[in-house]
């Protein structure tokens, strides 16, 4: 994992003070992912609890599909070895029967932390961190993807706003290819972001993966074949995407806008505190940022809502000790601190802090976006049917299949998979 020094100021942060909770252990075990906003979270939080309480919180952080391998792997047998999961919205349906009822955690809590202040988070976040009524863990991180641009960029080709539609869009992209600068940056790789590359163009077109209520498969619908056709032509028939973007994914896409790869990317929002990072990026100060493109204009412009929770599960051997943590992490304090370092915090009062919507400016256009963004779909079959998807995306971006061949494929693949999951589509 990729480690930066401590920013200014940080030494002086307030420290929430933690509870005493039951026979305190050595040390929690946290597994998650190995995203690149960790930094606040491995190297200042975890060092102050540790300070405060003597308890070494120790950092399994893995990529997703492996951080999922695991987690299904430990959590199936019993094993009481993790204290602490980091897990995103789409494991919800197969996570929920392992996890701890974190709302009697927060109950029992409550006189011990009178401040933190449950009904600070985003509501939409709360229902992200919850599954068929039950809430498993507490939200660290939320996100939605949005247009990073380079203003200044788009306006020496003539564009005085930001593209708000997919016509507008293709012709900024053309207008800023310029090798080897390209015009967008995407995350082309058959890995956990390739789907949430697509998912704006999708929602953004009024397409869906399945009727959420019937599961009638709509994967291989017109709105959903164009929007991907479109996505597929940007690379193949344009040529407006860095042509090695096939092979990127979440660090890539950071590391790409700071090496002035791309004129502009859709990604999450909070990235743009790395791509603009000025002790980081050549082109730290050029960004700008706005809503996803929709297919005729902004009022169509949907994204997905994403993000990352930490919870406890039942069979976890230091439940106390390890909601200790996961209430010190989540503070008022430390979410503030962490926005400094990458991530976007669920919290109301720190996405509305005044200084924070001067000094991130992606972080108005987040919360504008959360108000039409969509949940992925978190039922336990989710994660089978997104790696077939994968491999539909990657084949049109490969250019080795339409995007209707392709999608086709996928319908099949997803009937198949409902069937044994016990599930009539339709």
């Amino acid at each position: 994992m990729r480690r930066r020094g401590f920013l200014a100021g940080g030494a002086a942060l307030a420290m929430p003070a933690v509870a005493r909770a039951g026979t305190k252990p050595e040390k929690l075990v946290f597994v998650g992912d190995n995203g690149p906003w960790h930094w606040c979270l491995t190297e200042e939080v975890a060092p102050a609890f540790q300070k405060e309480t003597g308890i070494k919180v120790d950092f399994t952080l893995l990529p997703i599909d492996a951080l999922s391998a695991r987690l299904k792997a430990e959590l199936n047998s019993g094993s009481p070895d993790i204290d602490i999961i980091q897990w995103t919205a789409t494991f919800a349906g197969w996570l929920a029967p392992h996890m701890a009822d974190h709302t009697k955690l927060l109950a029992d809590s409550a006189a011990k932390h009178p401040d933190f202040d449950w009904d600070d988070f985003l509501p939409a976040v709360r229902d992200m961190a919850s599954y068929q009524g039950k809430l498993l863990g507490i939200p660290y991180r939320v996100t939605t993807s949005i247009l990073n641009y380079q203003k200044q960029l788009l306006a020496d080709a003539g564009f005085s706003t930001p593209p708000d539609s997919w016509d507008k869009f293709l012709a900024a992209a053309q207008a800023t290819t310029k090798p080897p600068r390209y015009g967008l940056g995407i995350w082309g790789r058959q890995g956990p972001a390739m789907v949430g590359g697509f998912t704006p163009f999708l929602y953004g077109n009024g397409g869906r993966y399945f009727d959420p209520k019937t599961y009638a498969i709509e994967i291989n619908g017109p709105n959903a074949v164009e929007a991907l056709q479109f996505y597929g032509d940007l690379m193949n028939r344009y040529k407006v995407i860095v042509p090695d973007a096939i092979t990127w994914e979440f660090d890539e896409i950071v590391a790409g806008g700071q090496r002035d790869r791309y004129a502009m990317t859709i990604t999450l929002a909070p990235y743009g505190t790395l791509i603009n990072d000025p002790k980081q990026s050549q082109t730290a100060g050029h960004w700008a940022w706005a809503m996803a493109p929709g297919r005729h204009s902004a009022a169509d412009s949907r994204v997905s809502l994403g993000g990352w929770t930490f919870g406890v599960p039942a069979a976890g051997k230091n439940t106390e000790w390890a909601f200790e943590f996961i209430q010190f992490a989540t503070s008022k304090q430390w979410l503030r601190r962490s926005i400094e370092r990458g991530n976007a915090p669920p919290r109301t009062s720190v996405l509305t802090d005044p200084s924070v919507l001067d000094r991130f400016g992606w972080a108005p256009v987040m919360a504008e976006s959360l108000k039409t963004a969509r949940l992925e779909p978190r039922e336990p079959f989710w994660p089978s049917l997104e790696l077939q998807l994968r491999s539909g995306i990657s084949a049109v971006l490969l250019g080795q299949k339409t995007a209707k061949a392709a999608l086709d494929g996928v319908a099949e693949d997803w009937q198949r998979s409902l069937r044994r999951a016990g599930i009539k589509a339709g």
